[in-house]
C-alpha cells in the first residue's frame, strides 16, 4: 500500500493529544469529611477499577478515529495495480469509440468530444518520450503506427469521427498485434467507449499479462432513442404501374410512450406518403404505407421521423430496383405453349434456348427459367440453374416426356423423390389458396370451379418441407414450389402436352405462369448495413472484356474502387474500407453509372443499454485481462494519472468508514457504560 499526499501521515502526531488528556487530568478533587470510612474505601476501589477501563477504552477509540482518519486523507492505494506509463518499451494506445452512438450529448457536447478532449488532456499529461497509436473502430493505418507525443496530438484532432460498431474485443486483439508487430515489451491502452452492451464482446480477446487496461466509460445524457429499425416490401414484384405497400418496423427505446409520431416516405426527393404510429414504452410497432411507382429504373426511397437527440438512426434509405422488362428464357428442343404468353409482350423479354446451345451469359441475367419437357441436361447446366434460383430467379421444371429419369439432378437437389408414372385419369382437387402464390391471384374460388384434367403424371414426395400448391384428387402434388436461395423453385408432374394433361389449355395457367415470372423479377436487397455488408453479388450487368468498378457519392465527394471477382458469370464485389457515411452511392462499371445502391448505419447501436463501472471492469476480468483502472473522462483533466486512480481506489473509503465506527464506539462508550 502507498500514499498519494504521505505528507499528511504528519497528522499522526495528533495521536498525542488524547494520550496527554488522559495522563494528565487537571481536575481539582473535594475533601468530604466521613465518620466511618470503612466501607467507602471498598467503593472506591471497585469504581476506580471500572473507570479506568472504560477510560482506556475511550482512549483507544480517539486514537483509532485520529489515525484513520489521518490515514483517509492520506489516499491509500495499492502499488500493484499502479498505471505504468513511464516503462521502457512499453507502447501507449488510446482507442477511441468513434461508432455512432459516441454522438450522443453528453452534458457539454458530444460524448465522442467528450472522449477526444480527455485523451488530449491524458497526452499531455504524460512523459513526451511514451510513443503512441490511436486505435478506433476504422482500423485506419495511418494512425496505427507509434507516434510521438506531437503526432498524437495531431491525428487525435483529424481522427474520422464516424466509425461502425466493432466488438471490442477485435480492438484488443488488434493492438495485441501491433505491439508485437513494433517490438515493445509491454502495452498501456485507454479505452475510450459507452460500452454498449451490444458490442461490448470480448470473445475475441487472448488473455495477454503484458496488455494493461484502463477502461474509461462515457455516459449518456441521455437513455432514450426512437429510430427506424427496418423496411421491407409487402410483395416482392417491382413494376412500373403496380402497387405495392412498404411496411416499416419503429422501435422505441425509451421509458415513455410515442404517441402520434409522423413517419414520411420520400421517393426522388419527393413525397409519396405519410403515416403516424403510436409505440409502448421499450415496445415496437409498424406501419405500412401504399405507393405507386410510374417509372422504370432505380428510385431513391428515404423513410424518415424525428427524434432528438440520437438521429443517425431515424433514417431509412433503400432503393427500389423497378425493371424496364423481365427476361424470360426458355430450355427445350422446341418451344412450347409458353412461348405465345412471354414472345410479344413488352414487359417480357422472351429467349429460347436448345440444351446444346445454352448462353450461359444470357441465362445469368434471366429473371424467369422454364426447362420445358422436351428438355434433357446434363447434371452441370442443372446445377447452374439452381444456381440462378439461388441468385434470385424463378425456374419451374416440368417432367421430360421422352424419359421421366431425365433431369432427375434438379429433383434430388431440391428434397423431391421421383417415382413410377401413374396414368390413371384424375384432377386437381385443392389449391392452396392461402398461399402467397395464390393469395393475391384468386380472390374468390368458386364452387364448381374448372380446375386442370390430368391424364398421367409422375408422382413426386418430397422429402424437406416444400409448399404443395396444386394437389390431386388421389393425393399426389401437382405443382410444389420451394424458396431457394433468393429466388424460387417450382416442379410440376404434369407435361403442357394434351397427352399428359389439359393444364395449358385451363384459365389457371396463364396466371400461374405470369405469377413465376413476376417473383423472378425481385428488387433483391434494397438497403444494405454499413460495416456489415463488404460483399455484393451484382447480376445485371456485362461480364465481357476488361471491367473496372468504383463506388461513388456525388454529395460528399468520395469515391472508391472495390474489388472484383467473376464466378459463374456474376460479378462479386468486395468493399475493401467502410464507407464514410450513410446515403445512397452511385456503382459505377467502365465510368458508366450502373446501379444506385442504398446504405445505412447498424442499428445495434441503437438500443440504449449501456454497462456500468462494475460491469465493465468484471467483464474485463473474466476474459483474463489485466484491469489497472476504470476512470472518468475528467479525471484526466485536473490529475495526474496516480492521483487519479487513489481517488478512484476503495481503500481511502475504508479508513473513513474505520473512523466513523470509531467515533461511534466512543460516544456508545462514555453514554452506555456506567
Amino acid at each position: 500500500m502507498q500514499f498519494l499526499y504521505p505528507y499528511m501521515l504528519w497528522g499522526l502526531l495528533a495521536l498525542a493529544i488524547p494520550i496527554a488528556v488522559h495522563l494528565f487530568n487537571f481536575r481539582k478533587h473535594k475533601l468530604v469529611y466521613f465518620s466511618n470510612t470503612a466501607l467507602l474505601k471498598t467503593i472506591q476501589q471497585e469504581n476506580a477499577k471500572t473507570r479506568k477501563l472504560k477510560y482506556l477504552v475511550a482512549l483507544c477509540l480517539r486514537c483509532l478515529f485520529i489515525a484513520a482518519l489521518v490515514l483517509a486523507f492520506a489516499f491509500p492505494f495499492r502499488p500493484e495495480s499502479r498505471i505504468e506509463t513511464d516503462v521502457e518499451n512499453n507502447l501507449i494506445g488510446i482507442y477511441l469509440d468513434n461508432s455512432m452512438s459516441m454522438k450522443t450529448q453528453s452534458q457539454r457536447t458530444t460524448l465522442f468530444e467528450d472522449a477526444r478532449e480527455s485523451a488530449r488532456d491524458l497526452v499531455r499529461r504524460l512523459n513526451p518520450s511514451n510513443r503512441y497509436v490511436l486505435m478506433s473502430n476504422n482500423f485506419e493505418v495511418q494512425n496505427e503506427y507509434p507516434m510521438s507525443q506531437d503526432e498524437m496530438l495531431d491525428q487525435l484532432e483529424r481522427m474520422n469521427q464516424e466509425g461502425s460498431p466493432v466488438a471490442m474485443g477485435e480492438v484488443l486483439d488488434r493492438f495485441a498485434m501491433l505491439r508485437k508487430q513494433h517490438g515493445f515489451a509491454s502495452s498501456t491502452l485507454f479505452v475510450y467507449s459507452d460500452f454498449q452492451r451490444n458490442t461490448f464482446d470480448l470473445s475475441a480477446a487472448k488473455a495477454d499479462s503484458s496488455l494493461q487496461i484502463v477502461a474509461v466509460p462515457m455516459m449518456p445524457e441521455f437513455e432514450s432513442n426512437v429510430y427506424i429499425d427496418s423496411v421491407w416490401l409487402s410483395s416482392p414484384i417491382m413494376q412500373a404501374g403496380l402497387t405495392n405497400e412498404i411496411n416499416v418496423r419503429v422501435a422505441n427505446e425509451g421509458k415513455k410512450e410515442v404517441k402520434g409520431l409522423p413517419i414520411s416516405f420520400m421517393m426522388d426527393g419527393h413525397s409519396v406518403a405519410s403515416a403516424t404510429v403510436d409505440i409502448e414504452k421499450n415496445d415496437e410497432a409498424e406501419v405500412t404505407m401504399q405507393f405507386l411507382v410510374e417509372h422504370s429504373g432505380d428510385r431513391k426511397c428515404t423513410v424518415s421521423l424525428v427524434d432528438q437527440p440520437i438521429v443517425f438512426d431515424d433514417d431509412y434509405h433503400f432503393v427500389l430496383h423497378v425493371k424496364p422488362s423481365l427476361s424470360v428464357v426458355e430450355i427445350g428442343k422446341e418451344p412450347s405453349v409458353s412461348a405465345l404468353l412471354f414472345d410479344d409482350d413488352d414487359q417480357f423479354d422472351y429467349m429460347f434456348m436448345q440444351p446444346s446451345g445454352i448462353d450461359l451469359h444470357a441465362l445469368s441475367k434471366a429473371h424467369f427459367v422454364i426447362v420445358n419437357e422436351s428438355a434433357a441436361l446434363n447434371e452441370t447446366m442443372q446445377q447452374t440453374l439452381l444456381d440462378c434460383a439461388a441468385d434470385g430467379a424463378s425456374v419451374v421444371l416440368f417432367p421430360c416426356s421422352e424419359n421421366q429419369k431425365n433431369n432427375v439432378y434438379f429433383y434430388e437437389k431440391t428434397g423431391l423423390r421421383l417415382s413410377e408414372m401413374d396414368e390413371n385419369p384424375t384432377a386437381v382437387e385443392n389449391l392452396a389458396v392461402q398461399h402467397e402464390f395464390f393469395s393475391d391471384m384468386i380472390l374468390d374460388m368458386p364452387q364448381n370451379a374448372d380446375l386442370p384434367k390430368v391424364k398421367k403424371h409422375v408422382r413426386l414426395q418430397p422429402t424437406v418441407p416444400t409448399d404443395v400448391l396444386l394437389t390431386l384428387q388421389n393425393g399426389d402434388a401437382m405443382l410444389l414450389g420451394e424458396g431457394l436461395g433468393k429466388g424460387q423453385f417450382y416442379a410440376f408432374s404434369t407435361c403442357l402436352d394434351t397427352v399428359w394433361s389439359d393444364l395449358a389449355d385451363n384459365s389457371l395457367f396463364v396466371p400461374m405462369l405470369l405469377k413465376m415470372a413476376l417473383e423472378g423479377g425481385k428488387v433483391g436487397d434494397i438497403a444494405y448495413t454499413l460495416g456489415k455488408d463488404k460483399m455484393l453479388a451484382i447480376n445485371d450487368m456485362d461480364v465481357e472484356g476488361v471491367q473496372s468498378f468504383a463506388m461513388r457519392n456525388v454529395e460528399n465527394g468520395f469515391e472508391m474502387m472495390p474489388s472484383a471477382e467473376l464466378h459463374n458469370n456474376k460479378i462479386s464485389l468486395y468493399l475493401n474500407d467502410d464507407l464514410p457515411e450513410a446515403g445512397f452511392y452511385e456503382l459505377l462499371q467502365n465510368d458508366s453509372v450502373k446501379s444506385i445502391l442504398a446504405w445505412n448505419e447498424s442499428r445495434i447501436e441503437s438500443h440504449m443499454d449501456f454497462a456500468g463501472k462494475l460491469d465493465v471492469e468484471k467483464a474485463f476480468k473474466q476474459a483474463g485481462l489485466n484491469v489497472a483502472a476504470v476512470l472518468d473522462a475528467a479525471d484526466f483533466a485536473t490529475n495526474d494519472l496516480v492521483d487519479a486512480m487513489a481517488h478512484q481506489s476503495s481503500i481511502w473509503k475504508w479508513f473513513v468508514l474505520m473512523a466513523l465506527l470509531a467515533l461511534l464506539g466512543e460516544v456508545l462508550v462514555l453514554r452506555l457504560w456506567k
